[in-house]
């Protein structure tokens, strides 16, 4: 019986916010379940979903939404937030600024989260 826990991410078929949840799976090698909801079945899952939003990462099933927290627990858990408290900053500094990115309010500049 292994001591690592069972992942299975939850989003629509788009990188989006899920994505920077993807790359720590990517870089670090762990394995999970990459569930993709087509958006067409959203209204059946979304009752059952943590403040009822994507992405949703299940850890031994029990769900956790809030994508920066989850990836902030991923890569603090895999050690991948740098070797000091100002490596980590960074790393929180440049998830913030990709999410300032995908707002409307950066003078027009949109980022696409399609696939």
């Amino acid at each position: 019986m292994s001591d690592e826990p069972t992942y299975k991410l939850i989003y629509f078929n788009a990188r989006g916010r899920a994505e920077h949840i993807r790359y720590i799976f990517a870089y670090t090698g762990i394995e999970y379940t990459d569930e993709r909801i087509p958006e067409e079945l959203w209204p059946e899952y979304k009752d059952s979903m943590p403040y009822k939003m994507l992405p949703v990462l299940e850890i031994d099933g029990k769900p956790v939404a809030q994508s920066n927290a989850v990836a902030r627990y991923l890569a603090k858990k895999y050690d991948v937030m740098g070797r000091n408290e100002w490596d980590a900053m960074i790393c929180d500094v440049l998830v913030d600024a990709l999410g300032d990115l995908k707002q409307d309010d950066m003078g027009g500049l949109r980022v696409c989260s399609g696939p």
